[in-house]
C-alpha cells in the first residue's frame, strides 16, 4: 500500500512538472538583447538572447513574458517577441505603424481609464491581431483607390517651431 503511495505521489509530481511544458506558448525573439530578471526595465539581467532564437513563454505579465531559453530563464517585453509560429502578421509588432522600411518598428500603449492590475491581467489576443492584419489593403491596392477617387499626391512641408521673442509684449 505504501509503494502503491509513492508512486501516486511520483506520478503526480511529474504531471505536474510536465504541466508548464504543455501549456508554454513558443515564441521567436525578435531583437538580441538582455532577459530582465523582474518585469522591469530597471531590473539587473539575467541573461541574455540572440535574434532568431527560439524561447517558450511560461508567464506573462501586463507587457512583459516570462520565457525559458534553455536553462535560463527570465522576462522580455512581448514587443521582443514574435508569437507562434513567428510568420509576419502573428505578432504585435506586425501592426502597421505608418513608417515602412526595415528598422523602424513603432510601439505605443496607452491605459487611460486603466489601473496596473488590469495591465497586469492583460493578454494579447494574436489571432484577433492576425484577422486584422488579412483585412489590411496592399500598397498597391490603396493606390488605386485614391486614383479612382481622383485623389492626387502632395508634399506638405513640416510645420516651424515658432520663434520665441526675448522682448517683452506691452501689457
Amino acid at each position: 500500500m505504501r509503494l502503491l503511495k509513492s508512486v501516486q505521489a511520483v506520478i503526480a509530481a511529474v504531471a505536474l512538472f510536465c504541466a508548464g511544458a504543455v501549456f508554454a506558448e513558443p515564441a521567436k525573439v525578435r531583437t538580441t538583447g538582455p532577459i530582465q530578471a523582474q518585469p522591469v526595465t530597471t531590473a539587473a539581467s539575467s541573461g541574455s538572447v540572440k535574434a532568431g532564437a527560439m524561447v517558450d513563454i511560461v508567464q506573462r505579465k501586463g507587457f512583459w513574458a516570462r520565457v525559458k531559453n534553455g536553462p535560463q530563464t527570465g522576462w522580455l517585453k512581448l514587443s521582443r517577441l514574435s508569437l507562434g509560429s513567428g510568420v509576419s502578421g502573428n505578432d504585435i509588432a506586425a501592426l502597421a505603424s505608418g513608417r515602412t522600411g526595415s528598422g523602424n518598428v513603432v510601439s505605443a500603449s496607452g491605459g487611460r481609464g486603466l489601473d496596473a492590475a488590469d495591465f497586469e491581467r492583460a493578454t494579447p489576443d494574436n489571432e484577433a491581431v492576425s484577422a486584422l492584419s488579412r483585412t489590411a489593403a496592399s500598397e498597391a491596392a490603396a493606390a488605386q483607390f485614391a486614383r479612382s477617387g481622383g485623389l492626387k499626391t502632395r508634399k506638405v512641408e513640416y510645420i516651424r517651431a515658432p520663434q520665441t521673442s526675448t522682448r517683452r509684449s506691452p501689457r
